[in-house]
């Protein structure tokens, strides 16, 4: 005798106003979190419902797919994704490489053509890793694109994910036409989904090495592929059994629902990117705590929580989700104070229209009729090579448009040296080797600026070259440069002939270094600790000075003081008695150190700079007058009373009009607002090189 197993009604997803509200209330997260706003610092968890929403949708549809037909299409499924998101994505990368085209040099943002060229390979994600980007801290302009390397990771699963599935239910599902063969594969494919999304989360907590590996966790595919999983667990479980609306279990679901919405919008208003509690036990309550709203909305539909997000205004922000994803991150670098000369909610509220009014057109005009196939297929079919191509040419053209070339013509209006400079010796070649840490061969100029140029793009220098240089000073007397990246680019400039000034030149410079070696900086409104080699940078530019032998060491930095920063929980800044004080003691230790044994020691004022806005569109508090004046002030106190120590006004060559300028006679000189091009550096040659040959000979 056989006893017969219950019939059960089958999970159809249908449509549900509240999926399409807790996606608007996602996409607001993320755009109010992105416009600056003070309220809402953990707006980035919207990203994480987009995670935990896909995996529930994007599953439910393959399950249900697999179970009315016992197979799944895969080439239909990537088919029917492929005109979901690709249309608005090359829309968007065709504008953004036309507005770098037009905007030119002065707007240049460091490695656009392989953020390019990584989104539209959605590996966006990998690409941030490898380049060493932080999603949460940036010092320097930040690529429009960066944004998509979420689009990268649901991407890769789309990809991933229905193979996985569709593998493991042909496995498993033998006997699929009967009801046990059906249970037994769905209980196989729910094993593999949350085995994944155990293994997922325990590898972010292992790599996020207390907050050294954040940026690793945060944009990798395994570290985050759990919020995909979580969600594809619930699609699983509700094909499984689907429990009446009546019964025991849908009733404390409802009643756990309206604590659950509410530990989400707690996360939002509370949560900081830095906090060690989310990686990854906050996120995976997170994601617990979404599939609990997700399950009410789609079991009990009429439960306060499901009526909450099945308002309005957020299910028409769901509805056009995609497309203000794309196009509020490049709008709002776009519209700041410096370029609507608006600042506070007027400025939030022009970008958050121009945001909205994109991202509607997008969805009427683009996805819409392609994702409807209102188009006749043959258009469809013939214009995606056409327009996958156009917005690659786009970006390469605004890339190449937009970066800094070096010419033979900007090389002849360079002021020449006095010919005694160079020596009366000679000719003595010498030969010229980088380590890994310090750049001693100049940078052949064909490829100097584009090398500067991906240095700064990848957070990272790289040196590796080797040449010989004829001096007639032999030997030449040895000079290293160090610094932050401001440092770099102005070293770079120095070391191209470097033998007109009998001088041989070494760049050891750390990009992202300050005096101040404590506490963390606040830049683009966001909270950051220095590159992890800048608490060590003074012994280790002293070590670099003893290894070379320098005679001399020009010194740039300053930068980054003039921020605010936060030491032992206390906000400080440049004006501070006690900031300026200890920020003082600072610079008269390098002196100490870096002059020791009578070495020349010359400080290179700080410039006149435009750092990038703030998120919500106000001007860097770095770039004030005020900050500016007195860290000058501070190089000068330290330079005076020392025989071996002199200070060299910068502002007098690439700022002569008392203000940040980004062209000098003509030609680029700083293209982000704060970095020096090539043409530029090699400008200052006679002052600096200039100074500390009067230094050596005195």
């Amino acid at each position: 005798m056989s006893v017969r197993e219950p019939r059960r009604r089958p999970f159809q997803l249908g449509h549900h106003p509240g999926l399409d509200g807790l996606r608007g209330l996602a996409v607001a997260a993320v755009v109010l979190y992105h416009g600056g706003l003070s309220w809402i610092p953990g707006g980035f968890i919207g990203v994480e419902l987009f995670f935990v929403l896909s995996g529930f949708l994007i599953t439910s549809l393959l399950v249900g797919e697999w179970r009315r037909s016992g197979t799944i299409a895969l080439g239909g499924f990537w088919a029917r994704r492929a005109r979901r998101l690709l249309p608005a994505l090359l829309l968007l990368v065709a504008a953004i490489g036309i507005y770098y085209g037009i905007a030119g040099p002065t707007h240049a943002i460091p490695g656009l053509k392989d953020d390019g060229l990584a989104t539209l390979l959605y590996v966006g994600n990998w690409h941030q890793i490898a380049a060493g980007s932080s999603y949460f801290a940036a010092s320097g302009p930040v690529s429009p694109l960066q944004h998509t390397w979420s689009l990268a990771i649901e991407e890769q699963f789309y990809l991933v994910w229905p193979l996985l599935v569709l593998g493991l239910l042909r496995l498993l599902g033998r006997g699929a036409a009967t009801a046990a063969g059906r249970t037994r594969a769905l209980r196989g494919l729910l094993l593999l989904s949350v085995g994944g999304a155990l293994a997922s989360a325990t590898e972010m907590a292992l790599r996020y090495d207390g907050g050294r590996g954040v940026d690793r966790v945060y944009y990798g595919t395994d570290t985050r592929a759990f919020s995909l999983l979580i969600g594809a667990s619930l699609a699983i479980t509700l094909a499984l059994h689907r429990p009446d609306p009546d019964a025991a279990a849908v009733r404390r679901l409802r009643r756990a629902a309206a604590p659950a919405l509410a530990l989400v919008a707690a996360a939002i208003v509370l949560a900081a990117g830095g906090d060690a509690w989310l990686y990854p036990y906050g996120f995976v309550a997170i994601d617990l705590a979404t599939i609990t709203v997700i399950a009410t909305i789609v079991l009990a539909p009429r439960a306060v929580v499901a009526r909450i997000l099945s308002v309005g205004v957020l299910r028409r922000l769901g509805a056009i989700s995609y497309g203000l994803y794309l196009w509020h991150f490049p709008l709002f670098q776009w519209l700041d104070q410096t370029s609507t000369g608006l600042t506070g909610t007027p400025l939030l509220a022009l970008r958050l229209a121009a945001a909205i009014g994109a991202s509607t057109l997008s969805y009427v005009l683009v996805e819409q009729p392609i994702r409807q196939r209102r188009l006749p297929r043959w258009t469809v079919h013939s214009l995606t090579p056409v327009a996958a191509g156009g917005a690659l040419a786009c970006l390469l053209v605004g890339s190449a448009v937009s970066s800094i070339s070096f010419t033979d013509a900007a090389a002849k209006s360079l002021p020449k040296p006095p010919a005694r400079l160079a020596g009366h010796d000679g000719p003595c070649p010498v030969s010229l080797t980088d380590t890994t840490s310090i750049g001693e061969a100049p940078l052949p100029l064909a490829t100097a600026t584009k090398t500067e140029y991906e240095a700064l793009g990848d957070h990272a220098l790289t040196w590796k070259g080797s040449s010989t240089v004829s001096f007639r000073t032999c030997p030449p007397a040895k000079v290293l440069v160090v610094g932050d990246s401001l440092g770099y680019t102005i070293g770079v400039g120095l070391m191209e002939n470097e033998q007109r000034y009998g001088l041989q030149v070494d760049n050891a410079a750390i990009l992202g270094c300050a005096f101040d070696a404590t506490g963390e900086m606040q830049i683009s409104g966001v909270w950051q600790a220095q590159s992890t080699g800048c608490p060590d940078a003074l012994t280790t530019w002293a070590a670099d000075a003893n290894a070379v032998g320098a005679r001399a060491v020009v010194v740039e930095l300053g930068y980054r003081d003039q921020f605010n920063w936060k030491i032992d929980g206390k906000v400080e800044h440049l004006g501070q008695t006690a900031f300026d004080a200890r920020l003082q003691r600072t610079i008269d230790r390098y002196v100490q150190v870096l002059g020791a044994h009578g070495r020349d020691v010359v400080f290179l004022s700080v410039p006149w700079s435009k750092p990038p806005a703030n998120p919500d569109g106000s001007a860097s508090v770095a770039g004030t007058p005020a900050r500016h004046r007195t860290i000058n002030a501070m190089l000068a106190k330290a330079a005076r009373g020392h025989a071996n120590v002199s200070i060299v006004d910068l502002d007098a060559t690439v700022s002569p009009h008392g203000e940040y300028q980004p062209d000098v006679n003509g030609k680029l000189c700083r293209f982000d607002g704060v970095h020096f091009t090539l043409y530029c550096s090699q400008l200052l040659q006679p002052t600096v090189l200039g100074d500390v040959r009067r230094q050596l000979a005195g």
